[in-house]
């Protein structure tokens, strides 16, 4: 079957003065990103707010043993129907940890209850023998270092057995909430079924990690196949933690999405974090995960709430990655996408994004990441070159379009006056640019708060922005052709306004 013809896609495998400054492309900010990033090759810059005895667990180098026995009372209430209930049946459950230099962990053998998960192109029939997904939970008694569940994805529709940790890898580098994952073989009734991946389950476990609060995780999967993607209550959306009863920050943040008059990106601020969320559209793009939210499907993505109702977006279901993807294909049921795209500001944002993003993509070295991850599975994956020819081609592929776009301003420089307070300078150079210049978008933001921006004619080398509150601000500017808007050029440092 062909990558499009694939398109039944997989269940969702369930975010001081006055002095000159001088100003840099969003490219020259990955440099100093991307030294971080490979020096800890792709640790998670979340900061550790809870507990996390269980990070052994999600160890790519390391292949965990995992033994389940399931009873025939149990097996009797598997169903191989896609679509039957799917309830937690008891079964017996054994993990062993073993690497080179520390001390073998042993769990269990303990009672647990299990079920088989999967949706189209992932679902197995696990009484006739298949390899079929597993989620496991844990009683309250007998938690692995403090985890309630283990999501074990089998794989089926990933012959290299390395996209998903890869992808997450580069989401989490990106400060997004993804999660983090780890081999094991797993053995059902003494056979041996094969390597799975342990998906790091999203829950009140693992989301303290990344979130001081959470009102809300809603999972929401194939578009509008199971649902109305603009009703909170449809199928579209599995609550997986917070109120069933209560969706109104999530039918709020939909219903002012779908709002395309302007002024979008002011009402969306207040209710979602647009700068983390174009970061995972635009990885979804440079990932090649035609799966993902942004895609012509909008499957497989959490909106995570906190407890001011505000909103960050999650990956998920990235085991058909590093295939093929658009930046925007104009389908209507991803409304926070189509909205920030339709938007000026936003748009803008999703720009930068791609490029910052291009900016670390080959010094990421996802080739040679690759290959390190591929050791682990490679008595039974198909191999990696698919993956890297893809790794390999991502970046002129997206040059090409870059070329497309008129070129970033240069010469960027931002002062406070003196004479008044509340001013902010601002100057220019015009680039040369095979795409017509047709104006300039001079952008400013107070601290974290929401951009404001100014448009000027395309021989504007100057502007003063006046009537700013006392402060730090950023500026950037950005140039526009008919509708093309270039990425950024931003201050290096903030601008102090009294």
């Amino acid at each position: 079957m062909s990558q499009h013809q694939n398109a039944a896609p997989a269940r969702a495998k369930k975010r001081r003065s006055s002095e000159s400054v001088t100003a840099y492309r969003v490219r020259a900010r990955a440099l100093f990103a991307t030294l971080v990033a490979v020096a800890i090759t792709f640790a998670s810059p979340a900061p550790t707010r809870a507990v996390d005895d269980a990070k052994w667990m999600f160890d790519p180098a390391v292949m965990v043993q995992v033994s389940l026995t399931i009873p025939d009372s149990s097996m009797e209430q598997i169903s191989c129907d896609m679509g039957a209930e799917r309830p937690y049946v008891a079964a017996t459950f054994t993990m062993t940890y073993a690497k080179r230099g520390r001390p073998t962990k042993t769990y269990g053998p303990t009672a647990v209850t299990m079920k088989v998960k999967g949706q189209y192109g992932s679902f197995r029939c696990l009484p006739a023998g298949e390899k079929a997904g597993l989620k496991i939970k844990f009683p309250s008694g007998a938690r692995p270092d403090g985890l309630k569940k283990l999501t074990l994805n089998n794989m089926v529709q990933d012959g290299s057995m390395v996209r998903e940790v890869l992808s997450y890898e580069v989401f989490r580098s990106l400060g997004v909430a993804a999660p983090r994952t780890g081999y094991a073989q797993v053995s059902i009734n003494g056979t041996y079924r094969g390597i799975f991946l342990n998906v790091e389950t999203m829950d009140d476990v693992a989301l303290p990690r990344w979130y001081p609060t959470t009102q809300h995780l809603y999972e929401g999967s194939y578009g509008g196949w199971w649902g109305d993607v603009g009703d909170a209550f449809s199928g579209h959306y599995e609550v997986d933690e917070g109120s069933e009863a209560v969706r109104t920050d999530l039918q709020t943040l939909l219903d002012t999405s779908r709002n395309l008059d302007p002024g979008w990106y002011a009402r969306m601020h207040p209710l979602a974090d647009l700068e983390q969320m174009t970061k995972v559209w635009a990885a979804e793009w440079f990932l090649g995960h035609w799966d993902g939210y942004s895609q012509f499907i909008t499957n497989n993505y959490y909106l995570h709430s906190d407890a001011s109702g505000r909103f960050t977006m999650m990956p998920w279901g990235t085991d058909q990655a590093f295939q093929w993807s658009e930046r925007y294909d104009g389908s209507g049921d991803h409304f926070l996408f189509n909205g920030c795209v339709q938007d000026p500001i936003c748009h803008g944002q999703y720009v930068d994004a791609l490029e910052f993003i291009a900016g670390m993509w080959r010094n990421w070295r996802l080739d040679r990441r690759a290959d390190t991850v591929y050791k682990m599975v490679a008595t039974e994956s198909y191999g990696v070159t698919d993956v890297k020819s893809f790794i390999a081609a991502r970046p002129g592929e997206h040059t090409t379009w870059i070329n497309t776009l008129p070129k970033v301003p240069t010469n960027l420089s931002a002062t406070t006056t003196r004479s008044r307070a509340g001013e902010i300078r601002v100057t220019w150079r015009k680039p040369t640019s095979s795409v017509p210049i047709t104006g300039f978008a001079l952008e400013y933001q107070l601290s974290t708060g929401a951009w404001t921006r100014v448009q000027l004619s395309s021989t504007a080398t100057s502007h003063t922005i006046s009537g700013l509150a006392a402060g730090r601000y950023t500026v950037r500017i950005r140039s526009l052709s008919d509708g093309l808007i270039s990425p950024s050029i931003t201050t290096r440092s903030s601008i102090s306004v009294r």
